[in-house]
């Protein structure tokens, strides 16, 4: 995602995984209004016909649009 940083400055990332754990989801939702879209991404509940959202992140339609460009990029890499 692009900032006001210049380029020969790098960001440092940092996950702890305590708080930030990877999850697998079983499926997603994609609403939206005129200023974010919004993903929330669910799990099954085992042994029920329900779906618990798990995480829900909230995009600007240009971040969405990055987001989109940089999927089809990785994905495409995968497929070769």
């Amino acid at each position: 995602m692009a900032d006001n940083r210049s380029k020969s400055e790098p960001i440092k990332i940092s996950v702890d995984p305590v708080k930030t754990p990877t999850m697998a989801v079983d499926s997603y939702l994609i609403s939206s209004n005129e200023h974010l879209l919004t993903f929330s991404f669910m799990q099954m509940i085992p042994l029920q016909n329900q779906q618990q959202i798990v995480a829900r992140v909230a995009l600007t339609r240009t971040q969405a649009k990055e987001l989109a460009k940089n999927l089809e990029d990785h994905i495409q890499k995968f497929e070769i």
